[in-house]
């Protein structure tokens, strides 16, 4: 509705497990928001049967400084960090759903219009009908930026606030989280990975994911999610790509895969051909310094360009792969920001 095809990216983490989730999770989003985030970022986490969350426009620094974001209690929790593709601080996530007016769901993704850019004005249509049946979408505003189309009252509401509403009215229509969150990429379909976080089941991130990316790993107290492998702590285990047309759960000690039944777009597979030009490709193309989002550009011509592919997954793993081989040179640039006065951080990369 209100993503055009390669513009936007985010990034996201996730954490459930015995320590807390907060400084974890800052940490975490610091490492890969200057890979295409950056400019909003924001924290939600679960403790005691209540959901606590905080954001605003400006990078992980700002967050930590201008809100309570590294006290936020609690074991488990996701985070996010958005790229450059306007509003303001209503638009950063997460996402909020509410439950007889108490917050009952956190909702972050990444993603691009994708092979859903034609359907427009239907998922408007759907907007306006979960406003009439009474879920809120704060992200509502006035706003006339030319990248963002109007309701019928001239309004302009954030993408995946639609999303949120969606789940949450999945979650009071009695699917369980899995299914309330697939049932709504279906019937909202783009190139996206999303995690959610539900008061009625504490204890687990779920996630969906057509084909954005979105990884998994486990340390003796938890496990990580992570758009980047970049991102995940030291002491994490082996890291997994979490797979395509698939949702799911994750807990502390493990995580289970649930097929959609019926995708609504096919992914291109990663084949060991296609890995192996890319990965060729990029490290010729990094004997120069670049950004994350020449790497990714690069990746995309090894897929028929009409393909719904892992282009963002792929570059990642090439990235990881040169980062373990000690040969991955990292350098932030501070770049002009959302709005006036403030700067975003920006990855280069080269190769040692």
């Amino acid at each position: 509705m209100f993503f055009r095809k390669g513009v936007i990216m985010c990034n996201i983490a996730g954490y459930v497990g015995s320590r807390p989730a907060a400084p974890i999770l800052i940490e975490m989003i610091r490492r890969q928001e200057g890979l295409a985030g950056g400019y909003y970022t924001g924290l939600a986490t679960i403790h005691k049967g209540k959901l606590y969350y905080t954001k605003l426009t400006g990078d992980t620094d700002r967050l930590v400084a201008m809100t309570e974001a590294s006290k936020l209690p609690g074991t488990i929790g996701i985070i996010h960090s958005r790229s450059k593709s306007g509003g303001g601080d209503l638009w950063a996530h997460p996402f909020v759903g509410f439950k007889e007016g108490v917050p009952d769901l956190a909702y972050v993704a990444n993603g691009t219009a994708g092979f859903g850019k034609g359907r427009t004005e239907e998922y408007s249509r759907l907007a306006e009908r979960l406003m009439a049946e009474g879920y809120p979408m704060p992200s509502k505003v006035v706003d006339d930026n030319p990248r963002y189309q109007k309701l019928s009252d001239g309004s302009t509401v954030h993408m995946s606030d639609v999303m949120c509403q969606l789940i949450q009215r999945n979650l009071d229509c009695g699917s369980a989280p899995v299914e309330a969150i697939t049932d709504a990429f279906c019937e909202m379909p783009s190139e996206i990975v999303g995690l959610i976080l539900t008061l009625s089941h504490p204890d687990r991130i779920v996630w969906s994911r057509i084909n954005y990316p979105m990884t998994v790993a486990f340390a003796a107290h938890g496990a990580y999610l992570s758009s980047a492998a970049l991102a995940m702590p030291k002491d994490c285990g082996e890291v997994k790509e979490i797979p395509a047309n698939c949702a799911g759960e994750v807990f502390a000690d493990r995580y289970t895969v649930v097929p959609y039944k019926n995708p609504p777009a096919t992914v291109a597979p990663i084949t060991a051909q296609v890995r192996a030009k890319a990965y060729e490709a990029v490290v010729e193309t990094l004997k120069q310094v670049h950004p994350y989002s020449d790497l990714t550009k690069l990746v995309q011509t090894f897929f028929d360009p009409a393909d719904c592919c892992p282009r963002a997954m792929l570059t990642y793993d090439i990235l990881y792969a040169l980062h373990r081989k000690g040969i991955l040179h990292q350098e932030i640039k501070r770049v002009e920001g959302a709005i006036e006065g403030l700067d975003a951080p920006k990855l280069y990369f080269k190769l040692k």
